[in-house]
């Protein structure tokens, strides 16, 4: 077993962040290493496990713990940071459900068995990337390693709906050092140190309909226009977001959007962790602001001096 360094920390891409979603991932290891810690991926991980939310009991719920079994027998953490809200979701459900049923715990671990895997020990926790720096580091080391302030830059951030709920799963409002369920404030405080401006727009925590955008693209389109809108009228320059399925609606859909609903609707998108590396002194090519589709670099441009 590789034993992790008082400075590294277990980390679980999932899916999309290898792939589509390679500027989240990639900035976030930046940005985190350079705060201080190294983000260390888990070897030999499986998908979340998000698909298998329409099964029941044991099969829709072993998946993300397998992953935290590889954690702990193969980096020696018992807690495994991640990027994507929706990974975060299925982790933080599944480790309480099996905190709260031994049945369950017990079928788990039956499955593992089968498939000559470690036992699930239900300790440590699943824990969100922004919620683990802003807890192991915090707005005043954002500061500090700030070299190029956001200065003009208007921002909306934007939480989507799993970052913090249901809290019956991350225990939201429940744990001190966890955001608020309804109006949380970690990204806020992040973006206030880098020296952006952070505008209010009523639809940090709406849900951007990402989950049902296959079936139920209507849907999905209309509340990602109200949300864009909103933040545009607001005076957002950008749409900040920390989830990549909230990214593909709002940011992949977003021509099919705008030619929906109009111009009202266009504004740039971009995470958190890309405009972290930006303040911190990296590239935009390090960022790799280049891969939103929403076209961020035009706007970074005219603000002058970002890139």
């Amino acid at each position: 077993m590789e034993t992790l360094k008082e400075n590294q920390a277990a980390y679980y891409p999932g899916c999309a962040l290898l792939t589509i979603d390679r500027a989240y991932n990639n900035s976030s290891k930046l940005v985190s290493k350079k705060m201080g810690i190294e983000l260390v991926e888990i070897p030999d991980y499986n998908c979340c496990g998000i698909g298998e939310m329409k099964s029941k009991g044991a099969v829709s719920l072993y998946l993300p713990l397998r992953n935290m079994t590889i954690a702990k027998s193969k980096l020696g953490s018992k807690d495994l940071v991640m990027a994507c809200s929706v990974c975060y979701h299925e982790f933080t459900r599944s480790i309480t459900k099996v905190k709260e049923n031994k049945k369950l715990l017990d079928e788990v671990n039956l499955i593992l068995k089968d498939a000559d895997e470690e036992e699930y020990a239900p300790e440590g926790e699943a824990r969100h990337i922004l919620e683990f720096l802003y807890n192991e580091k915090g707005p005043d080391e954002v500061k500090k390693n700030t070299v190029k302030p956001l200065k003009g830059i208007k921002v909306a951030p934007y939480y989507g709906c799993l970052y913090t709920r249901p809290s019956m799963y991350t225990f939201a409002d429940k744990k001190p050092n966890l955001d608020n369920s309804e109006k949380p404030h970690f990204m806020h405080d992040f973006l206030e140190s880098m020296g952006a401006e952070v505008v209010s727009y009523g639809n940090e925590v709406q849900c951007c309909g990402g989950r049902n955008v296959v079936q139920d693209e209507e849907t999905s389109f209309t509340l990602c226009s109200q949300t864009l809108s909103k933040a545009k009228k607001a005076g957002a320059d950008f749409l900040v977001v920390i989830c990549p399925k909230c990214a593909g609606a709002l940011d992949v859909n977003q021509p099919k959007i705008v030619e929906k609903y109009g111009e009202d609707s266009e504004l740039p998108v971009v995470y958190l962790t890309q405009l972290m590396a930006l303040a911190f002194g990296f590239s935009e090519k390090d960022a790799q602001f280049s891969d939103m589709i929403s076209n961020p670099l035009k706007v970074l441009k005219e603000k002058g001096g970002f890139i």
